[in-house]
């Protein structure tokens, strides 16, 4: 039995890496993490050799040289004094949150400038978070195809280890923006380090397109008025997402939530459009497979045949011809509000379709479980 527990043991280290693609943690505070597969971050200061990045998913060091150059655009006497947060972790109190802080994680406050909304009823703010990544080509090919542009809020990790998905998607005229480098929860950090999260993300994205964000969006959403403060000086604008239009699609390889949920959670907002006085943005992200999945054969296919919705990116929503510090870059401004003529454009895109893409998502999904049961069982019985 001791024999069978150890090997028990060690084909569970050794399948760990498969099962990670199905069960790791999703958005939440206090459950979402590196999730492209964070390395071991140092604790130990080591300088960022010239013309390379800080290590890939962890939180940059301070005293880098280029950093400290970096906190020079900051005048930290204008930014409030909040303590930093616990991860993002809301306290069980939430009356001990003071009212100014406007966190909009544990309070929901949103701050004046902060865009959470499109003006325009009907009007659908199509955004992505987390790329690039592997299968960030499926989802820009299935955009193309219907002539549709989206806010894609890049992670600076991801932005240099997939420079070529990101120069596609750029030049496909798709708004760029800036999702942090290690995706951390930036209430949690300090002030040093939300600036050279920022900046160091921004400068990525800058060394593969040749153009700078202005906008921005906070990992969980999680920002308060002392990281507003910070990101608005350094030239940003706070994006987040329109308050319970998050698809949960973070939720399906963590197994908590199902492709299909996610398209229920999708139609249940379709009757809520025409009783809203704007429109509204979604939280949808483009890391993992499944998330990809339940976007091209899911939620897409739906929205691209219901009439009256008309899908954009957030600088065109906004109306914003000018979405990087240098101009308009391959960012075209439609006139017409047009980014994507829903109802009308996609008409081989059906709900059978949808529906067939989810049972393969769930079956792929089963298969993989049970294969890895099956490598168990063979095992033992060879003991």
């Amino acid at each position: 039995m001791v024999r069978i527990l150890s090997v028990l043991g060690a084909i569970a280290v050794s399948l760990a890496p498969l099962f990670l693609a199905t069960s790791v943690q999703g958005h939440g505070h206090h459950s979402l993490e590196k999730r492209a597969g964070a390395s071991t971050c140092k604790t130990t200061y080591t300088a960022v050799a010239p013309g390379q990045y800080p290590a890939i998913d962890c939180v940059p060091f301070t005293q880098d040289p280029q950093v400290l150059t970096w906190l020079k655009l900051v005048d930290f006497s204008k930014t409030p004094v909040f303590p930093p947060s616990a991860d993002g972790v809301c306290p069980t109190d939430l009356t001990t949150i003071p009212k100014d802080q406007c966190w909009w994680t544990c309070q929901k406050c949103e701050a004046p400038d902060d865009i959470t909304t499109c003006p325009t009823t009907g009007t659908w703010g199509l955004t992505y978070d987390d790329g690039p990544s592997p299968d960030s080509p499926r989802l820009y090919d299935n955009l193309l195809q219907h002539n549709q542009k989206a806010t894609l809020f890049i992670v600076g990790s991801r932005a240099v280890s997939y420079p070529a998905t990101l120069k596609r998607a750029y030049s496909e005229g798709h708004h760029i923006a800036i999702h942090t480098w290690s995706h951390s929860s930036m209430t949690s950090l300090s002030n040093e380090q939300i600036v050279a999260e920022l900046k160091w993300t921004e400068k990525a994205i800058f060394d593969v397109i040749g153009v700078t964000p202005i906008y921005w969006r906070p990992p969980f959403g999680d920002v308060d008025n002392r990281v507003r403060n910070i990101a608005t000086q350094l030239g940003y604008k706070t994006s987040i997402w329109t308050q319970d239009f998050d698809t949960n699609d973070w939720n399906i390889p963590a197994g908590t939530a199902t492709p299909q949920s996610v398209v229920d959670t999708f139609k249940t907002w379709l009757t809520k459009i025409p009783t809203m006085k704007t429109g509204f943005i979604v939280l949808e992200h483009d890391l993992f497979p499944q998330e990809v999945d339940v976007s091209i054969n899911g939620v897409l296919p739906i929205a691209y045949t219901t009439k009256g919705l008309t899908m954009e990116p957030i600088a065109q929503c906004l109306s914003d011809p000018k979405p990087y510090k240098e101009g308009a870059g391959s960012f075209k401004l439609s006139s017409s509000s047009n980014s994507s003529t829903v109802g009308g454009a996609s008409g081989n895109n059906t709900k059978s379709g949808a529906s067939g893409a989810l049972t393969t998502t769930a079956t792929q999904s089963k298969t993989l479980w049970v294969g890895g049961l099956g490598v168990v069982v063979a095992v033992i019985m060879s003991i």
